[in-house]
């Protein structure tokens, strides 16, 4: 079996700069504190303005979630008698 040119590569003579190899990570290092305060500053921007709006609404957020799951509720039930009611007549 023929040797490959991966073995024949002498790992000894890679030497990568040190200081760049830091320099280079800290740099990084930088750039992600800088980016996930970036991020957390969006969050924040956006949750106030979506706490803005929601709060000029006439009906809160919360009235408008418990009426729609009142209205699917009883379209639910009124769903099972009509089922029921096609069954029995059906028989």
């Amino acid at each position: 079996m023929a040797e490959s040119t991966f073995s024949k590569i002498s790992w000894t003579e890679f030497r990568p700069d040190q200081r760049r190899l830091t320099t280079g990570a800290a740099l990084t290092g930088a750039g992600m504190l800088v980016s996930a305060a970036g991020v957390g500053l969006l969050v924040f921007e956006l949750v106030r303005a979506g706490r803005s709006w929601t709060g000029s609404w006439e009906v809160s957020p919360g009235e408008l979630a418990s009426r729609t799951l009142h209205q699917a509720q009883t379209a639910a039930q009124a769903g099972r008698e009509a089922w029921r009611t096609y069954e029995e007549q059906a028989v």
